[in-house]
């Protein structure tokens, strides 16, 4: 009990004065007590989605400590008439029966946001009611939770250390149009060691009978206690990264974040424990930016991969998404793919074999060989997933800028020249696949290993990317146009 005391105490905190009626299962509780019981939500926040999941291309989310039934989405809606309220019920979203009851204790509600909603509240919470049609600024930022597993472990007790919730913080002081979050929040993936108790004492233990890593209780403490000024700050664009996969954080994603009806069991287990492999459909959704500009972002799902190899099996499950993405940004004036794993990053040459051998810096092969061809149509790629900011241009391909800084445990400082050859080529210089003509080196790389996020503006020409501390503090500036991308 005593490993769980900080999380319920943070709890405690939020929940208030939250009461819990005597009735044993969500949903036994008399309309009455269920509006007397759900009083402080966890978290209430609005996922943009494609148009076929909601009209508006928003849907609201909220999560409270379970114990009531959902309660309704007020709104207020702009008609011919005049401004018309209205209330709208809200749907408990569910993991499957065989998580073990992992997230038993708490109740995530959802419901579409209608189209000409001019305000909505969650149990007395504003989110956001619709995505504005003048957009100027977004905030991007990505791998954010606090790093527990066998000996690497993150101190989770020191915010400078784990600045994810400061990074939280001054994404929402900056008041973004919308927010783009690339992945990767679960990392308490082992016991914390007694010999590590002032740097994670107090955290959730994955649970040991489950086939998977994370828990209710996980999540509250890796994101939704630090995400909670982020959260209904603006609407919120969320991909799914390689620390939820299925086996390990993949439940709580499905039933909080994934932008969709229906998924949360999309990580449930079988009824012998087997723990299924996901691949989420590409999508888009379109933005619009001041300047009479749409943008489209496309969305790949790129949790399952491989940094160091070309895994085959996986690149032909992944390529049919890549190759819907291409058709989904070849139907826009503007494109920028999504995707956790990046085409093509650095990671530094301190963690390579020493001697190198054939090893290659570069990440992530599965997805740069299932991606080959397929992305003339886009602007740029956003990514994450290596826990540094990096910014690179590669002939044939679009600029990309890799975000993983939100707050895990940074990748050492230096080891980022750039590589006499360039992805898909070993150090060598031959092909990793052979037949495949070779992608060439970058000509522009930087690199900056410190903790932030970053916010792009759009110009004339283009974007401006500004990369910011967890101080909030800019301590780069990145200017893109026509496929071209220059940093200083």
């Amino acid at each position: 009990m005593s490993k769980i005391v900080g999380v319920a105490s943070g709890i405690a905190l939020l929940v208030g004065s939250l009461t819990i009626p005597s009735a044993s299962h969500a949903g036994e509780a008399s309309a009455p007590e269920r509006q007397s019981v759900v009083r402080n939500p966890i978290a209430v926040f609005s996922l943009v989605a494609p148009t076929t999941e909601s009209a508006s291309g928003l849907i609201a989310r909220a999560v409270f400590a379970a114990g009531a039934g959902c309660p309704e989405l007020s709104l207020e809606i702009s008609t011919a008439r005049g401004t018309q309220r209205m209330g709208k019920a809200m749907q408990r979203r569910s993991t499957g029966a065989t998580t073990l009851n992992a997230f038993g204790s708490l109740l995530v509600c959802e419901a579409a946001i209608p189209r000409h909603a001019m305000t909505a509240k969650i149990a007395g919470r504003s989110i956001p009611a619709s995505v504005s049609d003048s957009i100027e600024r977004i905030a991007l930022l990505g791998d954010s939770g606090c790093r527990i597993k066998d000996s690497v472990i993150q101190n989770c007790n020191d915010p400078n250390a784990w600045p994810f919730a400061r990074n939280s913080l001054q994404v929402a002081r900056e008041r973004p149009d919308v927010t783009i979050f690339l992945g990767d929040f679960f990392y308490r993936e082992s016991p914390c060691p007694e010999s590590a108790n002032s740097w994670c004492g107090g955290s959730p233990e994955p649970l040991v009978k489950a086939p998977f890593k994370d828990s209710a209780w996980g999540w509250v403490a890796d994101v939704l206690v630090p995400m909670a000024p982020l959260l209904p700050a603006a609407p919120i664009v969320m991909i799914r990264g390689n620390h939820e996969l299925c086996e390990r954080g993949g439940n709580g994603f499905f039933l909080i974040f994934d932008p969709a009806f229906g998924t949360a069991k999309n990580c449930a287990p079988s009824s012998t424990g087997v723990i299924p492999t996901v691949y989420s459909p590409t999508t888009a959704v379109d933005l619009a930016i001041k300047g009479d500009r749409t943008l489209r972002l496309v969305n790949v799902d790129s949790a399952n991969g491989d940094d160091s190899a070309v895994d085959a099996a996986i690149a032909v499950q992944q390529r049919p998404l890549f190759q819907r993405a291409e058709r989904l940004a070849r139907g826009s004036a503007e494109a920028w793919l999504l995707t956790h794993r990046p085409i093509a990053g650095l990671f530094s040459t301190e963690k390579l074999p020493n001697p190198p051998g054939l090893s290659t810096p570069w990440s992530s092969l599965t997805q740069t060989y299932a991606s080959y061809g397929l992305l003339d149509p886009f602007a740029l790629t956003v990514s994450s997933h290596i826990h540094l900011a990096q910014v690179n241009q590669i002939p044939g391909l679009p600029p990309e800028v890799i975000l993983g800084n939100a707050g895990t445990e940074l990748e050492p400082p230096t080891g980022y020249g750039v590589p006499q050859y360039g992805p898909l080529s070993d150090a060598a210089g031959q092909p990793l696949v052979p037949g495949l003509q070779a992608i060439s080196t970058a000509t522009f790389s930087r690199t900056w290993v410190k903790f932030g996020y970053a916010m792009a503006t759009p110009t004339k020409s283009g974007w401006r990317v500004q990369l910011k501390d967890d101080d909030g503090k800019g301590f780069a500036t990145c200017q893109l146009a026509r496929r071209q991308i220059s940093c200083r």
